[in-house]
């Protein structure tokens, strides 16, 4: 494919966070994907998908024990274009010379959640938080500190960070990351394998009815994420994943007879 024709994306920090390790993995089976551009934020990502300067932001959407990420695919009317799963494994890393009972605090990005089991039996009592920006800075603190400061990244981190010292390897007990690419325009399959529909619903069963509807279609529910509105009690935004196979034509015409609901996604499984 040539560079005119590819699909310009963007994600978080640079090639050594995880976001950049997900993204080269999505490259490898979605070709029509752009170099990635790097942007120091998640809120920079969705900034620049906006302004229009890429097509679409790989983003960490699901992972163990942490809220949600896609709300911006109902709130800005975005589309799911691709998806990919595969184990973030973490290592936990300190400025050279610094002994475990130096540690003081230990930083990273979202990933440092994925780690409390590990963080509690080997750190118990030291505080953690989470980046405000990404991992790669985390790591340059923790570089450019007292020797007191730890960081958990990814295995590429070092290559970028340079100096750092692995002290704990595959600490995050095998979680697993769910990436989204999530474009401003649909790349729509007219007979997908993978099915994204967001939904305004109320307690009125139109949820019910919806994933029943689509299931006759030849979809099952696979995932649900709400995000609370405040226009009522029991009241949510639904981003609905749904795996199976059939005709696009038939879910739009499903999703037609639901009032709040499109389709967000409708593309074939890869990988």
């Amino acid at each position: 494919m040539s560079p005119a024709n590819k699909i310009r994306i963007g994600t978080l920090g640079s090639a050594a966070t995880f976001a950049g390790e997900a993204t080269a993995s999505m490259r490898g089976i979605y070709p029509e994907f752009s170099e990635p551009a790097y942007f120091p934020s998640m809120d920079a990502c969705w900034e620049e998908l906006k302004r229009g300067s890429v097509d679409a932001v790989i983003i960490g959407v699901e992972r163990t024990g942490q809220p949600h990420q896609g709300e911006p695919v109902v709130t800005h009317g975005y589309y799911v274009i691709g998806e990919l799963s595969q184990p973030l494994k973490c290592n936990l890393y300190v400025k050279p010379g610094t002994r475990k009972s130096n540690i003081r605090r230990i930083t990273g990005h979202g990933s440092v959640f994925q780690c409390t089991a590990y963080l509690d039996r080997e750190f118990p009592g030291v505080p953690r938080e989470a980046h405000g920006l990404n991992s790669v800075e985390a790591a340059k603190a923790v570089m450019a500190g007292d020797g007191t400061l730890a960081v958990v990244g990814s295995r590429s981190l070092p290559r970028v960070v340079s100096g750092l010292e692995e002290i704990g390897r595959d600490i995050d007990d095998g979680a697993i990351a769910s990436w989204w690419a999530v474009g401003r325009q649909p790349v729509f399959s007219d007979a997908p394998a993978v099915l994204v529909i967001a939904s305004r619903c109320a307690p009125d069963g139109q949820l019910g009815r919806l994933t029943g509807a689509i299931a006759d279609a030849g979809y099952l529910l696979q995932t649900a994420a709400s995000f609370p509105v405040n226009t009522g009690v029991s009241v949510y935004d639904y981003l609905l994943t749904f795996g199976g196979k059939g005709a696009r034509s038939s879910v739009e015409k499903v999703v037609a007879r639901f009032s709040g609901t499109r389709l967000a996604g409708a593309f074939d499984k890869r990988g």
